[in-house]
């Protein structure tokens, strides 16, 4: 019940209601859905994952590459988060329009995520760790 209301965007992970479902449909229904608490553990999918597909475990886990500009991009976000499109151009001295595209592209990547609303939020990085600034 607690991961149905739990999120956690920094992190990725979102509520779902998928256990709890399984579990009732168990109780209420007789169906024998396997429930593990290791397939519960908090990281950002419900699922389990093999071996195969575990990016996290992988040990091939390269880095991600990036142009200079969004390794650039990437460090104006981490001092401040809450910068403007308009503000990270004229930092980086290019355009509005080339800002939009890197952060569209990063935000795809799943590199960044952005938190709040779009005058008020701000960029999270989600990958620190393996991104190489």
């Amino acid at each position: 019940m607690v991961r149905a209301n739990y999120n956690n965007l920094k992190l990725g992970v979102h509520e779902t209601t998928e256990y709890l479902e399984l579990f009732l449909r168990n109780l209420l229904l007789g169906e024998d859905h396997e429930m593990h608490n290791r397939v519960m553990h908090i990281s950002g999918s419900f699922s389990p994952i093999s071996e195969q597909d575990d990016p996290i475990n992988d040990p091939i886990n390269d880095p991600i590459k990036l142009s200079d500009r969004e390794r650039e991009l990437l460090r104006q976000l981490r001092r401040s988060p809450s910068l403007t499109r308009r503000e990270l151009a004229e930092i980086m001295q290019c355009s509005e329009s080339t800002i939009k595209r890197m952060l569209q592209n990063l935000a795809e990547s799943k590199l960044i995520t952005r938190i709040g609303s779009r005058k008020t939020g701000e960029w999270v990085i989600n990958d620190s760790k393996n991104i190489r600034l």
